[in-house]
């Protein structure tokens, strides 16, 4: 059979590539040997060869230099014994448990960690395998070692996983701090529904939106009156008789709860009827219709409440065994109403049509509700009254008054304030 033949000697006898000298004068055999080496030496996997044993036979370039080390240094030793694997005595057992059981015909592979050249100083990652390798007959003859430098791989996904890690963290945190947010966000919804629902209890529902929507209240200058002048409206004053002299000999917590059972039924019949809680003085109680909606039929819902709370009264006397009584004054006309200041806000109205409605109440009778002739003009025929005649009120001077009794049996009002 002919030789190969090379372009390289062209021209030349011989030439060198590594340890192998090829000649031209080679036969067939001898080139395909020192082919096969110098293919052995090029590889850059890490290449031996051992026996049953783990006894070093052969091993190629990339693995000497790996080690930094000589075939003549290895050759004919224990392949665990060699510079690579002195990373530890549990690195050389497991590997002479893998020689073992490629010996016995098994393909065997792991990841391993040996010295670089910098014996007990570098170390390297090797994707290592042994392969036996099987006569004719499918004996074991030899064993074929083969790693791959896979430490930059295995820094790589060293690093891919660190960030990874971070990544997850980051992720974590992120949605944690987005709980917490959702959280206080959920918090503060709350607290401003609450906010609003206190403040809604203070204010009419109008005057607290325009109240939330000035800048002023949280600069230092003279905060924008908020002031409203409404034509037709029913002021309506309510006092508690003699109760100076009665709550006299009642601790500060019965007292407040007394006031506040009365004072709550009130509030009750005030929505019935459509007015506006003003406020509670001591034991006075203040509320007026047409205002900050206008109401046609201000002058009739104020006068039922009147009566209600006359009738509530009474019935809060027989439950606990008092004898109390209201004294109310009522009156009709032009007001102004709003909130001023900076702070502690209320709704409160001015005029003199307000004076007069205290006036009414505060020269009223015991048990009685008092209007005045412009009240008893809007209430025309759908209720009952009883002429008291003119009366001093300090501060106004002569009016003429009346005594609200009842309502007239031949109209019928249910009090629904959504109908009117």
């Amino acid at each position: 059979m002919a030789a190969i033949h090379l372009q390289n000697f062209s021209g030349v006898a011989e030439f060198r590539v590594g340890d192998v000298t090829l000649s031209a004068g080679d036969d067939l055999q001898t080139q395909r040997n020192k082919l096969a080496r110098i293919m052995f030496d090029a590889m850059y996997q890490f290449v031996g060869l051992l026996d049953t044993d783990g006894t070093m036979l052969e091993i190629n370039h990339a693995a000497l230099e790996a080690a930094g080390i000589r075939m003549d240094d290895i050759r004919g030793k224990p392949f665990w014994e060699a510079r690579w694997w002195g990373v530890s005595g549990q690195t050389q057992a497991l590997l002479r448990e893998l020689i073992h059981r490629a010996g016995e015909g098994e393909f065997v592979r792991c990841d391993f960690e040996v010295y670089g050249q910098l014996a007990g100083a570098e170390t390297i990652v090797v994707d290592f395998s042994i392969l036996p390798i099987k006569d004719s007959n499918g004996a074991v003859v030899f064993l074929l070692p083969e790693g791959r430098n896979i430490t930059e791989k295995k820094r790589a996904e060293a690093e891919i996983r660190r960030k990874n890690e971070e990544l997850q963290a980051s992720r974590e945190l992120i949605q944690r701090q987005r709980d917490e947010l959702q959280c206080l966000y959920d918090k503060l919804a709350v607290e401003q529904k609450m906010s609003e629902r206190l403040l809604l209890n203070l204010l009419p529902y109008p005057i607290a939106e325009r109240l939330k929507a000035r800048p002023d209240l949280i600069a230092d200058s003279i905060p924008e009156i908020i002031a409203d002048s409404f034509t037709d409206v029913t002021v309506l004053f309510a006092d508690i008789v003699a109760f100076t002299q009665f709550s006299a000999l009642m601790d500060p917590e019965q007292l407040v709860a007394l006031l506040n059972e009365i004072f709550a039924e009130f509030d009750n019949i005030a929505d019935h009827w459509g007015l506006e809680k003003i406020k509670t003085i001591g034991d006075s109680y203040m509320a007026a219709c047409g205002l900050p909606d206008p109401a046609p039929d201000h002058a009739g819902r104020a006068a039922h409440m009147s009566l209600d709370m006359i009738d509530a009264l009474a019935r809060f006397n027989r439950r606990h065994g008092y004898s109390l009584q209201l004294r109310i004054g009522i009156n009709s006309g032009p007001v102004v109403a709003g909130v001023i200041g900076r702070r502690k806000f209320i709704y409160d109205l001015w005029g003199a049509a307000v004076i007069t409605a205290s006036r009414m109440e505060s020269h009223s009778v015991a048990g009685r509700v008092q209007v005045t002739d412009a009240t008893r003009g809007l209430l025309g025929d759908r209720f009952l009254f009883e002429e008291r005649g003119e009366i001093e009120a300090k501060g106004i001077g002569t009016l003429h008054t009346w005594f609200l009794t009842g309502t007239n049996p031949l109209y019928t009002e249910t009090g629904d304030t959504s109908a009117q």
